[in-house]
C-alpha cells in the first residue's frame, strides 16, 4: 500500500480522474473500467472528508464525467426504510441478538437488492463512486460486490473506496483477507 500522505495521495487522484487518459480508459486494453484507492483504515474520516468537499465538488460541473457518490451504509439504511423495517430491526436485535439480526440483513439486503439499487441509483451517469465499505463490512464482501457490479456496470467507470489493500489479486479490508479480485485497477 502506498505510504504517501494520504491528502497529498488524494489530490493526485482528483487530477488523475479528471484527465483525458482517465475519462478515455486509455490503458485498460478493454478491461471494465473498475478502479479501487486504498487507503490505510485509520483514514478512513479523512477519506469521507476528503469525497465529500474535494472530489464531488470538483466533478459537481463536470462536462464528461457525470459522477454519483453510493455509500452502502447509507444504501442499506434505504433499503430497510423502503422496506418499512428500519425501526423493527433494532427492536430485532435487542431481542434476538447481533447475530441473528446480522443473518436477517443478509438474506433482506442480498447482491440482487443491491444490484438493483445500484442500477436505480446509477442510471444516466457515467462514474460511480463508491463508498462505505468499512461500515459495512461483513455484511457486504466486496469482490462479490465488484463481481456483480461488473455485470450492470461494463461500460461505466467505478471507483471503489478501500480501507485496506489492494494488490491487484488480493482485498485485504483491515488486515483481513476478504477475497481474490483481479478485474479492476488500483489506482494512485
Amino acid at each position: 500500500m502506498n505510504k504517501k500522505n494520504i491528502n497529498l495521495r488524494f489530490k493526485e487522484l482528483v487530477t488523475k480522474i479528471k484527465s483525458d487518459e482517465f475519462y478515455n480508459n486509455r490503458g485498460l486494453a478493454n478491461e471494465v473500467p473498475f478502479y479501487i484507492f486504498d487507503y490505510q483504515p485509520e483514514d478512513e474520516l479523512k477519506m469521507r472528508d476528503n469525497v465529500k468537499n474535494i472530489l464531488l465538488p470538483a466533478l459537481k460541473d463536470n462536462e464528461r464525467l457525470k459522477a454519483i457518490e453510493i455509500d452502502l451504509f447509507e444504501l442499506l439504511i434505504k433499503s430497510l426504510k423502503n422496506d418499512e423495517i428500519f425501526d423493527s430491526v433494532f427492536k430485532m436485535e435487542e431481542r434476538r441478538g447481533t447475530k441473528v439480526l446480522y443473518e436477517k440483513l443478509k438474506t433482506s439486503f442480498n447482491m440482487e437488492i443491491i444490484c438493483s439499487y445500484f442500477k436505480e441509483e446509477a442510471k444516466n451517469k457515467n462514474f460511480v463512486i463508491i463508498t462505505g465499505v468499512g461500515k459495512i463490512f461483513p455484511l457486504i464482501r466486496t469482490h462479490a460486490l465488484l463481481n456483480n457490479l461488473q455485470v450492470i456496470f461494463n461500460e461505466t467507470k467505478v471507483l471503489l473506496f478501500f480501507p485496506g489493500e489492494y494488490t491487484t489479486t488480493d482485498l485485504r479490508i483491515f488486515g483481513f483477507k476478504d477475497n481474490h479480485y483481479y478485474r479492476a485497477f488500483r489506482i494512485d
